[in-house]
């Protein structure tokens, strides 16, 4: 299931015209994610310019595959997850796995350079254009999509990867509801485990915490792609929207003082204009 999802991805992102297609109604809001006027991307710079970041990357250099596989050739095209703490690219290059690789060995920051210059499309943010059209309104009355321009206001992703049954879940919904839709962070549950999206749909419901879903036949593959292998539930993944992560916990609950924290940090509110009283009349 996770080959074919990625591996649709990977000829997708060569194609704007099919990835808008991707989007529900078959339109995405648009985009401009050129900035001439900013500075060059670097490999020391690219951590933080991920509004720049490319959706697809290919490899300069062969690098070692996955155990048992002959190493990747000069040239292979995957699909860009993000840019690690440490300056290594995660790209998942579909039926050869996902692999943490030095960014020398791809161009991700000429095709990041090029989207800067406005050389090379880029219909969304990364983060928002690979979830987005995948996500389910637990609000809605019906089973239904989530609409992609909702999608595309957000900010900032809180991801929560839980089982919906688990009193893990339970709790976090607690703890989690005053941040919904914070400062245009959308929180968005990637159910773990084999849930019926209708099942999904009236456990959140239940819950009073209605925040959008990945459709369930699609969370592992996102699971894999987005967390790192073995790591303990719940996990709390926040993001730009583009995938650069500024926060992440797994295992516990109880972590709100620092969740809200990062997000303020990541993503500050706009100062509020103090309103002048007017001055009264001179009698």
């Amino acid at each position: 299931m996770k080959v074919l999802l990625l591996v649709s991805l990977v000829l997708l992102a060569g194609a704007p015209a099919s990835l808008r297609a991707e989007a529900p109604g078959g339109t995405l809001p648009e985009y401009h994610g050129e900035e001439k006027a900013a500075a060059a991307v670097s490999e020391q710079n690219l951590l933080t310019s991920d509004r720049f970041w490319p959706y697809q990357v290919a490899l300069t250099s062969a690098v070692p595959a996955k155990a048992g596989s002959p190493p990747l050739e000069a040239g292979s095209v995957g699909v860009l997850i993000r840019v690690e703490s440490n300056g290594d690219a995660r790209i998942d290059f579909g039926r050869d796995g996902l692999l943490t690789v030095p960014v020398a060995k791809t161009d991700l920051v000429d095709r990041a350079n090029r989207v800067r210059r406005g050389e090379l499309e880029k219909v969304a943010p990364n983060l928002l254009l690979a979830i987005g059209p995948r996500l389910v309104d637990s609000a809605a009355d019906t089973l239904r999509p989530l609409p992609f321009p909702e999608v595309s206001a957000a900010r900032g992703v809180l991801g929560v990867f839980a089982d919906p049954n688990s009193k893990e879940l339970a709790t976090l919904a607690i703890e989690l509801a005053p941040l919904h839709e914070r400062d245009g962070v959308f929180t968005i549950l990637f159910p773990q485990g084999a849930h019926p999206d209708a099942e999904v749909r009236e456990r959140l419901r239940a819950l009073k915490w209605t925040v959008p879903f990945v459709y369930d036949h699609l969370a592992e593959a996102y699971t894999n792609s987005l967390t790192d292998e073995g790591t303990m539930l719940p996990i709390l993944l926040l993001q730009t929207r583009d995938g650069r992560v500024l926060f992440q916990s797994s295992g516990k609950t109880g972590v709100l003082p620092e969740l809200r924290a990062a997000i303020d940090a990541a993503f500050p509110r706009a100062p509020v204009q103090a309103v002048r009283a007017p001055k009264a009349n001179p009698q």
